[in-house]
């Protein structure tokens, strides 16, 4: 099983607000864990923006290093497109950092680890965990 970990989490972990987060991720096998490029700019974007940026980006380079980044694939763009489309449709759509996630986890059959499940929930057969309440 692979689970795709959200900006929100890991930012749980960095802060040290999370250890239940710190002992899952430790206790999983790293293939099992993957990071969708958009998590990887939004941690990288407020490191930079943070008051100590050289310090927060090795802290996110140390967390993040054992772990795969996912960009888009045809099939990814696929469950984009599906995605966008069907919660337009309803008028509920998501925004567009979280509509790459959802739709990378999705095409690849995983489980999104996030604690912004009442945006996430409108995805149409995504599967969902919110590591910091379980």
């Amino acid at each position: 099983m692979a689970f795709f970990i959200d900006t929100n989490i890991f930012v749980a972990a960095l802060r040290g607000r999370a250890p239940q987060v710190q002992e899952k991720i430790m206790r999983l096998p790293p293939e099992e864990i993957r990071v969708p490029h958009v998590v990887l700019a939004e941690l990288r974007l407020g490191a930079a923006k943070s008051a100590r940026p050289e310090h927060h980006n090795r802290l996110v380079t140390a967390i993040l290093q054992p772990f795969a980044v996912v960009w888009p694939d045809d099939k990814a763009l696929e469950h984009y497109v599906d995605i966008r489309v069907a919660l337009e449709s309803l008028g509920k759509p998501i925004s567009e950092p979280d509509l790459w996630i959802a739709a990378i986890t999705r095409a690849a059959s995983g489980t999104l680890v996030t604690n912004n499940t009442s945006e996430f929930e409108r995805v149409p057969n995504l599967k969902l965990t919110d590591w910091l309440t379980a």
